[in-house]
């Protein structure tokens, strides 16, 4: 192997390294200071360290260890909102205060799984999942400056709604029924009705989410046979495939400035964090851990996410910084 080919090959290690463990803003060594160790083995070792040495450590912000999924921020940053399985036979939704870690339930008075919460911008509606009888699951709306509430209740006994997502500019909520049709991707108005399905696809269609700018939805759907992630528009056309991998890619989540997408994968052997260009290049691993990394959302300010993260056996939420 040439000389240059060996900076190109040290470079390339450096950089993924890098981009893998530090933070932004972490400077890079150059080409021709690096060209001055090719062949030590023991300078890459020191490279290594460096660069985990400066990686910004992944904040913990709970500590309880209960099982958490479907965490959202409110529209200041400033609060979590987030599923937690708190005592037996109940699922509860909880409200995290990020200045001091102060938790509360968000509404202790329900005796019913309450799933998947999210509020829009401004905090005017506020929407979630609730268990029933039949069907399964009711999708939930709060109009808190109305004082109202609304549910669209989909059709037969064991019939789902799930993981609703509240448009930018307030108009609908898009989320996941599972009915006679099979799971596909719907929404309704913000009186919970006008309901219009968006995907009629084969396989499960799941966890969609808006872009910042209202004319897009991710999601994910296993149409091709395993999950990837796909686009739509707001009305359910031009639908492209981002992902293609064996393996399955879930859970996508648009960065604040729409140019990035955030989702797990197993395409390595385990749950993990990565990121996407909403173009589908530039595709990143940005967790390692021999444990789950799952449910990544942006912090609002577009240089963090949240995710649910199980080490040891707790399952916690984490915000971890996110490489330029």
């Amino acid at each position: 192997m040439t000389k240059e080919l060996q900076v190109a090959k040290l470079v390339e290690f450096w950089s993924a390294l890098v981009g893998r463990v530090c933070s932004p803003g972490t400077v890079r060594v150059s080409r021709s200071f690096l060209s001055a160790f090719v062949g030590n083995s023991s300078f890459v070792l020191v490279l290594a360290v460096a660069a985990l040495s400066h990686a910004a450590e992944p904040v913990r912000l709970t500590h309880d260890g209960s099982f958490k999924f479907s965490p959202s921020f409110t529209a200041a940053g400033q609060e979590v909102l987030y599923s937690v399985h708190d005592v037996p036979n109940r699922v509860s939704m909880m409200r995290l205060r990020l200045s001091d870690r102060h938790r509360q339930f968000v509404d202790s008075t329900l005796k019913a799984h309450q799933l998947d919460p999210v509020e829009s911008a401004g905090g005017q509606y506020f929407c979630y999942c609730v268990s029933s009888t039949s069907p399964q699951t009711v999708l939930v709306l709060r109009d808190r400056k109305a004082q109202t509430e609304s549910q669209y209740k989909p059709q037969g006994a064991r019939a789902t709604a799930r993981g609703p997502s509240i448009a930018p500019d307030q108009s609908r909520i898009v989320f996941t029924v599972s009915q006679e049709g099979g799971q596909q991707i719907a929404s309704v108005d913000m009186q919970c009705q006008d309901l219009k399905k968006l995907t009629e696809s084969s396989g499960t269609n799941c966890y969609p989410d808006w872009s910042p700018d209202g004319k897009q939805i991710a999601f994910c759907s296993s149409r091709d046979g395993s999950f990837n992630i796909y686009l739509m528009n707001a009305d359910g056309g031009q639908v492209h495939q981002l992902t293609k991998h064996p393996l399955r890619d879930l859970r996508p989540a648009w960065s604040p400035d729409g140019k990035r997408i955030a989702f797990t994968s197993v395409r390595d052997g385990n749950h993990e964090i990565y990121l996407i260009h909403a173009d589908g290049t530039n595709l990143r691993r940005i967790t390692v851990h021999p444990y789950r990394d799952d449910y990544p959302v942006w912090h609002p300010d577009g240089k963090r996410l949240l995710i649910v993260s199980e080490r040891n056996g707790d399952t916690d939420l984490y915000l971890i910084d996110v490489p330029e």
